[in-house]
């Protein structure tokens, strides 16, 4: 009997490409020996993550890797809403998209955000019985998103990690069908797929332990804890593991990945919102850094008198 092949996917944009070298990187460390096919849905790719991604395939024997290149298929959908969150671009409808066109032998499809990080093994994920759903997620247990989207079941989940039972998924057009929602109500759900994934499903999943999609502010020290019992910490928000300003024991975690993988050229990022640099400033400032601290808080007093300035000058004459 032939060993059990664990496949993963996940939904990135150019830019994000690295990020996601770098998570699977985190998860052939995690799974040591065992058999994983990796199917990266891209929204556009550079020549220089091709040939590192080609490089990935040989350095790892036990990993295969199929790369999708699904940017026509984005352009035949609605825009993204111009006032959406900076953090949510359209590589997002990705994971809707992708269970549509991996291989006919794929059975269990786990889809993973970017910004994860994976702590353990994550067998118990393709041992998983999902009865007659199609998905295993963990809820939300929010009255607001099941009101503004109806729900009958009262039960909302987060799309950051899906336990996808492919051939359900398939028999059930979910993929069309979740598009079609999209595509009616794309200037109304503020969290885009993951709204429409909660609106067509309406509470028929399965549902997972917190543990395998925990979410963490990493630049915020009053969120950071998480329990040890966490198999995924999700990076949520703006601020990512990659982005300055993370609080150290996430840094750590997550930059011994960076340095084991081919992306181990990366440089953090800089916040690019105003709680970001606030939040990059306490940090710095708790690490004893005393000149980013001062560069971040400069940097979010400065934003603060430009907002003031164009929208509420009349303040400033008080």
């Amino acid at each position: 009997m032939s060993e059990q092949v664990y496949h993963f996917g996940f939904g990135v944009d150019a830019r994000y490409v690295k990020y996601a070298g770098v998570l699977m990187t985190n998860l052939v460390h995690q799974h040591l020996g065992q058999p994983l096919c990796f199917h990266l849905a891209c929204d556009g790719i550079g020549e220089e993550d091709k040939r590192r991604l080609d490089a990935f395939t040989m350095l790892y024997r036990n990993v295969e890797l199929y790369i999708y290149d699904m940017t026509k298929m984005l352009d035949r959908l609605n825009q993204i809403r111009s006032d959406a969150p900076q953090r949510l671009h359209r590589s997002v409808l990705l994971r809707v998209l992708l269970p549509a066109y991996v291989p006919q032998n794929v059975e269990r499809l786990v889809y993973m955000d970017a910004d994860m990080i994976c702590l353990r093994p994550l067998d118990e994920l393709f041992r998983l019985e999902l009865g007659d759903n199609a998905v295993a997620a963990v809820s939300i247990h929010s009255a607001k998103n099941s009101a503004a989207l109806k729900l009958s079941s009262g039960r909302y989940f987060n799309a950051g990690l899906l336990v996808m039972a492919v051939p359900v998924w398939r028999s059930r057009e979910l993929t069309q069908r979740v598009v079609d929602y999209y595509q009616r109500h794309s200037e109304n759900p503020p969290l885009l797929e993951q709204d429409a994934l909660n609106a067509v499903l309406d509470g028929e999943f399965t549902e997972l332990d917190e543990c395998f999609n925990f979410l963490v502010e990493v630049n915020n020290p009053l969120t950071i804890k998480y329990p040890e019992t966490a198999a995924v910490l999700h990076c949520v928000n703006e601020a990512k593991a990659w982005t300055k300003g993370c609080m150290p024991q996430i840094y750590a975690l997550y930059w011994r990945y960076v340095r084991l993988s081919l992306w181990h050229d990366l440089q953090p990022s800089e916040p690019n919102t105003a709680k970001a640099v606030f939040l990059a400033g306490v940090t710095a400032e708790l690490n004893g850094e005393k000149d980013d601290a001062i560069k971040y808080y400069g940097a979010v007093a400065k934003r603060l008198m430009e907002y003031y300035l164009e929208e509420k000058p009349e303040l400033l004459n008080k």
